[in-house]
């Protein structure tokens, strides 16, 4: 989550920046267990702050019981005082970890080797499904126009889109991974979805799915030194609190369920954080750069739907986020989205700014609208059969 100045284009803001997930429901019953690997920490002490610790002890606490899972903090060592804290006093220190259980340092090779311990433990049960969180901070490529960027590793070191792809390759095609990273440029890892992690290859012959908390060229929230836990906002904050049912405080969270199936599926806890998550995050997710990749109208031409089609067209997932990020920017009127796209053409794409950051967020959600409409009217029977299956995956819920 470290800031970079950013430099930014229409095309890559939105078309190609990603959100990706694989996902499959907890499996039980005799059959077998759902694996998580959850890796955490900065780069060094300084860039090491308590939130993404914070975001390990949570995820650990919401992983369902007797589900395996493996994790990788900072330098490994539980009795480094490596965790930036900001106390009342606004005076800067350093702690020991209270996450209860540390298997190794967030270090490439230690990543490397639970993957691939994971990927020789599903093999014989291939539809064992498995999630992989990752927080922390990230780094931006722009030599490869933002579409391999890294994750940022203990002592400085990096995690790159094609070294995640390498990594990727030992696991069966069918088991379902679940993929969530909210470091800053994240978004960037949705290429996963393609051979060899790059957006211009074919898809890849994986199970896979995901969410992230930024698009490629933008920073995101959470990296905080501040104590406080109830004063979060990030997306791990929104987007797995209404999973769970349960935020990082141990309060209730209702109002995900926006198809009334009486679960709460990924997409719609996607569609929560668009809505209520208050920072600069601009997420997305898989069939966003599903979209992008087999739809290539241009935006100046998508853009001009009207705002009565796009609520048809909407799942009520995202005609609930749709309604709300339209309040927040105060968007009127049937023409609402081209008057959208033109202020958004006109912004400052680097911008904090609350308005333009919803407006971000409403114009890349009315795009993903549209371009899936696109898609099933005009779209081969292939495509359309893959990119339902990765909404079913989209909607599944890994935790509950």
């Amino acid at each position: 989550m470290r800031h970079h100045r950013l430099i930014f284009n229409l095309t890559m803001t939105l078309g190609t920046a990603l959100c990706i997930i694989a996902w499959a429901p907890v499996v039980t019953g005799g059959h077998a267990p759902f694996r998580t690997l959850i890796v955490g920490g900065g780069p060094d002490q300084e860039h090491n702050q308590v939130a993404i610790e914070s975001n390990v002890r949570y995820m650990s606490r919401i992983i369902p019981p007797g589900s395996p899972t493996r994790v990788l903090f900072t330098d490994g060592n539980p009795d480094s005082k490596n965790i930036q804290c900001q106390g009342e006093d606004a005076k800067v220190f350093y702690k020991k970890t209270d996450i209860s259980k540390i298997d190794g340092p967030s270090e490439i090779s230690a990543i490397r080797k639970e993957l691939g311990d994971i990927a020789t433990d599903v093999a014989s049960t291939p539809e064992a499904p498995v999630l992989l969180y990752f927080t922390g901070h990230g780094s931006p490529n722009q030599r490869s126009k933002y579409n391999n960027n890294a994750f940022d590793l203990w002592n400085s070191h990096a995690f790159t889109v094609k070294d995640f792809a390498t990594s990727l390759k030992a696991f069966p095609k069918t088991t379902p991974i679940t993929l969530v990273m909210v470091e800053c440029f994240s978004g960037s890892f949705g290429n996963l979805l393609f051979q060899d992690g790059d957006v211009a290859n074919p898809l890849a012959d994986l199970n896979l799915c995901g969410f992230f908390a930024s698009v490629a060229m933008r920073p995101a929230a959470g990296c905080t030194p501040e104590l406080k836990e109830a004063n979060y906002r990030d997306f791990t904050s929104y987007f797995f609190a209404a999973l769970s049912g349960t935020d990082r405080l141990g309060n209730s969270v209702t109002g995900a369920d926006y198809n009334h199936d009486g679960v709460v599926g990924m997409n719609e806890a996607f569609a929560y954080t668009l809505i209520h998550d208050d920072s600069i995050d601009t997420p997305v997710c898989t069939s966003d750069v599903f979209l992008r990749k087999f739809i290539t109208t241009e935006d100046s031409k998508v853009m001009q739907a009207s705002y009565a089609d796009v609520q048809k067209w909407a799942t009520p997932a995202q005609l609930a986020a749709l309604t709300a990020l339209s309040d927040v920017i105060k968007a009127k009127g049937d023409d609402r989205i081209a008057l959208a796209y033109d202020e958004f053409m006109h912004m400052n794409l680097e911008s904090d700014d609350s308005h333009d950051v919803h407006l971000i967020r409403f114009v890349r959600l009315a795009k993903s609208i549209i371009l899936a409409h696109t898609l099933q009217e005009t779209g081969d029977p292939e495509t359309k059969k893959r990119f339902a299956a990765l909404l079913k995956a989209e909607s599944g819920n890994p935790i509950r």
